[in-house]
């Protein structure tokens, strides 16, 4: 699974992530994103850390990429790939629903 090398806020609530960020974090609690952007942009190549904190058990997972990780309670999910593939793919959380879209240029 991923490892986790250094953390910086992508964003609160809305918003999209710039090429230069590589680790994005969300925060879902209620049923929603409380925290995160609504779009990560990246370069192709770009090394891409997705965190997830949450507060029911689910999964988050990234389409397009195969990509997925348990997430829980005390238990955060999180994945890292490098974004080789060029198009727009949907970050969700399995149960909540969509996270943020992926955008790779």
């Amino acid at each position: 699974m991923a490892a986790l090398v250094v953390f910086g806020l992508a964003g609160c609530g809305s918003g999209e992530s710039s090429p230069g960020d590589a680790v994005h974090r969300f925060a879902v609690a209620g049923g929603a994103r409380t925290e995160g952007p609504d779009r990560i942009t990246v370069t192709t190549g770009t090394q891409v850390t997705i965190e997830v904190t949450c507060d029911a058990t689910d999964e988050l997972h990234v389409h397009g990429y195969d990509k997925a990780a348990p997430c829980g309670p005390g238990a955060p999910a999180a994945l890292a790939f490098t974004a080789d593939v060029p198009g727009v793919f949907e970050v969700e959380m399995h149960e909540t629903g969509p996270l943020t879209e992926l955008r790779v240029q």
